[in-house]
């Protein structure tokens, strides 16, 4: 369903739209050990081999065989002093993310750059074929090849899991299921909701992702820790009800509306096609589908926290039925849900990037791997909003379009966020006593009015 997201889309530069990494070896590395091991991943993991090219006026996603396998790996010596190497090596950096092209592939671009202070490794991979689990797989195969390969080792990964064929094989057969078409109703009456239209300081037809702006926030070791942990001690939260409920009062208080829809990501692997494993898996399984945020209960933090937490647990399957239905269930079947609803908001939590990437041989680089989106290419949201946890801390962006908002405007938004993150904490762990909701008890008919009311007479 993303692949069907992004191809409707119609994104200018299709070709320019991907993930990227770049990794720091100060001691350098060895340039054969690394064809050997891209080499190897690219047999491994079929979705590396795809490529989508044009039969009758339309993409189609065909799949390379093991000996089409041309992926190759550009080494780049680069001089001067250190801070012209980060100039240079951002301006190479952009040559590469540029230079994929879906119709003839490979859709892995690998660069080593070698510097008189260690090498650069720049791993490049089309969205198309991978996504954020789809990485921590990637790396985490990378670093078992070379240490292997260094070793003289023969090269083994586990062993694989289904294919993103397979898996998009099942999908279309479940579009079709009872299971999924029972999801109806809710999604139905989901999208049956209206909210204003967010507010911008100014329009403009000039959508292009080269007028983005990014700024940020980050929560001390401390209050991390305490948001990771103690706070879901209250009402048994994760961290999506936490920091949801944080954007939700912050988007009441910026803009003054009660409700606003945003999409949801998720990483799209949940458990609905039970003889499918795709645990170690490479692809774009990311799910994409409507959330409301509504803030009617503010004034009550508590009820606030404990309401969208069980709004949350209502979406069936975190949300991927909503893709599946949209893009793979034939239109007879849903003929009664307009598919409407197109928020301008996308919210992203992408976990913790605290893992080791195997000993010191290999970091994550401080150094820019270039532009992974098209700077030509429209921005999909009008806000782009992602979490996550490195060297302990919560990170938090806000990427916008500048021609849009004004950048007083967005330290405006990401103010209200911060406190409101910050006060949810201080909120969670003053709580003296658990307080236990609807879906904690397995009863999703149960609201939280009649839980009370049992509580109160038990």
């Amino acid at each position: 369903p993303i692949q069907r997201w992004f191809f409707e889309r119609n994104f200018s530069s299709q070709h320019h739209w991907n993930q990227s990494v770049m990794l720091h070896a100060p001691n350098g590395l060895d340039e054969a050990v690394v064809k050997q091991v891209m080499k190897q991943l690219m047999i491994h993991h079929d979705a590396l081999r795809m490529i989508y090219p044009l039969e009758e006026g339309r993409m189609i996603q065909r799949h390379r065989g093991v000996q089409e396998n041309d992926v190759t790996v550009d080494v780049i010596e680069v001089q001067g002093e250190r801070t012209e190497q980060i100039k240079q090596v951002e301006k190479l950096a952009n040559d590469v993310q540029a230079s994929i092209s879906l119709t003839d592939g490979p859709l892995v671009k690998p660069a080593i750059f070698r510097t008189n202070q260690g090498d650069h490794l720049l791993l490049v991979i089309h969205h198309l074929v991978i996504d954020g689990v789809s990485w921590r797989i990637f790396l985490e195969d990378f670093m078992a090849l070379y240490e292997q390969s260094k070793r003289g080792e023969i090269l083994t990964l586990p062993e694989k899991t289904h294919s993103f064929q397979e898996y998009a094989q099942k999908l279309t057969e479940y579009a079709v299921s009872e299971d999924l078409l029972a999801e109806r109703a809710y999604w139905k009456k989901v999208l049956a909701h209206s909210v204003t239209s967010l507010q911008k300081d100014h329009v403009t037809e000039d959508q292009r992702m080269l007028h983005t702006q990014t700024i940020r926030f980050t929560l001390s070791e401390q209050e991390t820790h305490s948001l990771l942990t103690d706070v879901h001690e209250a009402y048994h939260t994760d961290i999506n009800d936490i920091l949801l409920t944080a954007l939700g009062l912050s988007l009441k208080e910026w803009t003054g509306d009660d409700r606003h829809f945003i999409y949801l990501e998720g990483h799209g692997r949940e458990d609905i096609l039970p003889a499918l494993n795709v645990s170690r898996t490479i692809g774009w399984f990311t799910s994409m589908y409507p959330v409301l945020l509504d803030m009617s209960h503010a004034d009550d933090l508590s009820y606030q926290i404990k309401h969208l937490k069980e709004e949350l647990r209502h979406i069936p399957n975190k949300g991927i039925g909503y893709g599946i239905l949209k893009y793979l269930t034939p239109d007879k079947m849903k003929s009664d849900i307009a598919f409407d609803v197109t928020p301008e908001i996308s919210f992203n939590y992408l976990g913790q990037f605290d893992e080791q990437l195997g000993g010191s041989e290999l970091s994550r680089s401080s150094w820019q791997a270039g532009q992974s989106l098209s700077p030509e290419s429209e921005k999909p949201h009008a806000l782009d909003i992602v979490g996550f946890v490195e060297q302990g801390m919560l990170h938090v962006t806000i990427s916008y379009h500048h021609l849009e908002f004004e950048d007083r405007t967005m330290e405006q938004l990401k103010e209200l966020l911060e406190k409101n993150v910050k006060t949810l904490i201080s909120h969670c762990v003053s709580q003296e006593e658990t307080q236990i909701t609807p879906s904690d008890v397995g009863d999703n008919d149960l609201t939280m009015d009649e839980l009370e009311k049992l509580m109160d007479i038990f």
